[in-house]
């Protein structure tokens, strides 16, 4: 573990987790799955 360091799955991902009280400036590091999960998620097969 560390200390200030969250690992979160893509599935789980919230606003709160993002921006904890409302406070944007999270450092977000992005899986190559991670983005394929949120492009199936979300986009369905289009064209970005």
């Amino acid at each position: 573990n560390i200390p200030g360091v969250d690992v979160v799955p893509v599935k789980e991902l919230n606003a709160e987790i993002l921006a904890p009280g409302t406070h944007p400036g999270r450092l977000t590091i992005w899986t190559k799955g991670a983005i394929e999960a949120l492009d199936k998620m979300y986009c369905k097969g289009e064209a970005a």
